[in-house]
């Protein structure tokens, strides 16, 4: 697909405000987003770069677009797409500049976000020689995942809505120990296209194997592929500064997007070993203040999925953690590993401690019932008093209280 061939689509109602001859007939590989005054890390060659021109001031002029325009002539951008003033033009300087370093000028409406120019080139660029008949991104459309092999062809398309600078300062602002002032939210909100307000989600993710420092580039396409195809509208995927992949997800509260997430997983790793396996999903909020904790429940979430499957494919969402198991299964190793020690005392090595352990154990599976722990255990009701009592001894903890029974059902839960 050239840029000439997108200004003669009916939509999304697009205007050249400066182009011609070899500005035209330049391929598009893809889209990304540009917020500040130098872009060059963000574009890939071939690319659209879509500007809300959030770095132009009236006062600004020539000198100003042209450090602009020359990054993306100098990234091998193939145009750039710029939300034009309520007139339907764009800066003189702007036009000008872009003139001069010879990249084509398209003015866009307001409302035009990368997902829906994303969509929109990769709807047509699929019938151009040589494409395969695919869905968003390499998916096919009717079922089932690309081969194997396919998944490295496919994921340059995927950095148009993943790692972008304007994404992952997006996914800084969401990391900060303080919660990132309104104004700042919603000027990294709108760099991406994204609605000012919510409700949103957030999914953490990592690849089997890794620490939660150690996502890489890859991990991050493979996140925003599984949630391009996903219910729900378009999403902003970054990657926290040494940390896990995370995306920003407008969504409804009773959204499926953790369902279609946990069917895509397997899939993704059946056919790429390194994709991210594990992924958390936070609670939906309603504003733009409550994204940084929803990002600490996202991963939290994250944490309990690589604790619960270590070793395979795995969506864990807030919702699901609906048990004591299942809350404490995300608490660090380290942490666990200590309370299970302090409260179980001696029990905490087994050896020749093992035999209170299991009665502790079947004791409080049965819910302190004398009778049907010995009828488990086939012992007299005698006996189990005995180890009941030696097992209080030990531990120190009166199995007749309540927070002293889940004190050792949650030190149980630890090992």
């Amino acid at each position: 697909m050239h840029v000439h061939d997108l200004l003669q689509l009916a939509s999304p109602d697009l205007t050249l405000l400066w182009g011609e001859g070899p500005a035209l007939t330049r391929e598009i590989s893809g889209v990304t987003a540009a917020g500040h005054q130098d872009p060059a890390r963000s574009p890939q060659p071939g690319e659209l770069v879509l500007s809300g021109l959030e770095w132009w001031t009236p006062d600004d002029g020539r000198a100003t677009a042209d450090r602009f325009v020359g990054a993306l002539r100098s990234a091998g951008a193939t145009a750039l797409l710029a939300g034009a003033e309520p007139s339907g033009q764009a800066p003189d300087a702007l036009v000008d500049s872009c003139r001069a370093h010879g990249i084509a000028l398209i003015a866009v409406p307001a409302h035009t976000t990368v997902h829906a120019l994303t969509e929109l080139v990769h709807q047509h660029r699929r019938g151009d020689p040589g494409e395969h008949p695919t869905g968003h991104d390499g998916l096919p459309e009717h079922g089932g995942l690309p081969e194997h092999d396919q998944l490295p062809e496919h994921a340059d398309g995927i950095r148009r809505t993943a790692g972008s600078q304007a994404a992952n300062e997006l996914v800084a602002l969401l990391a900060m120990p303080d919660p990132a002032e309104g104004a700042a939210l919603e000027d990294a909100l709108r760099a991406w296209g994204l609605p000012a307000s919510g409700p949103y989600r957030v999914v953490a993710a990592t690849t089997v194997g890794e620490e939660s420092g150690g996502a890489s580039d890859g991990a991050v396409c493979a996140l925003a592929e599984a949630l391009q195809h996903s219910p729900g509208e378009s999403c902003a995927t970054g990657r926290l500064p040494g940390g896990e992949a995370v995306a920003l997800v407008p969504a409804e509260p009773d959204a499926e997007q953790r369902l279609s997430l946990s069917e895509r997983w397997p899939a993704l790793y059946a056919r790429q070993a390194r994709t991210p396996l594990h992924a958390g999903v936070s609670d939906a909020v309603r504003a733009p203040e409550g994204l940084n904790s929803a990002l600490r429940q996202a991963r939290y979430a994250l944490a309990v999925a690589r604790a619960k499957a270590p070793d395979t494919a795995r969506v864990t969402a807030v919702e699901d953690l609906s048990t004591l198991g299942a809350l404490l299964a995300g608490v660090p190793e380290e942490v666990r590993a200590a309370f299970r020690l302090r409260v179980l005392g001696p029990l905490a090595g087994g050896g020749s401690h093992r035999m209170l352990l299991e009665t502790l154990e079947v004791f409080l599976a049965h819910d302190g019932s004398w009778a049907r722990t010995a009828a488990e255990l086939q012992l007299h009701v005698n006996s189990v008093h005995y180890r009941i009592q030696r097992i209080e001894l030990l531990t120190g903890r009166d199995l007749s209280r309540l927070e002293h029974k889940l004190d050792l059902q949650a030190a149980l839960l630890c090992r």
